[in-house]
């Protein structure tokens, strides 16, 4: 895998189809071999997104295959006290 997009968005893909970098993302422009680990990090923001987009273009017959992908927060959530 190599050269792919992490983005992240509002609009749930299933009802949307996401558009290539037509999110907010980021680009990693490394090559992994199989197997490999990559990670990703996104600049600190004050928007709030619910969903986490992966692509790549394919200038050719290369395909991209996930086994897991995690999504690990930084930050934190604001406490309401309901009493």
């Amino acid at each position: 895998m190599s050269y792919f997009v992490a983005g992240l968005t509002n609009d749930n893909p299933e009802v949307r189809a996401p558009v290539y970098k037509q999110y907010h993302h980021v680009q990693s422009n490394e090559k992994f071999p199989a197997s490999a680990t990559a990670s990703v990090s996104f600049p600190p923001s004050a928007d709030t997104f619910r969903y986490v987009i992966i692509q790549q273009q394919f200038p050719n017959a290369d395909l991209i295959c996930f086994t897991e992908v995690k999504v690990f927060l930084q930050g934190s959530l604001p406490y309401i006290n309901a009493s």
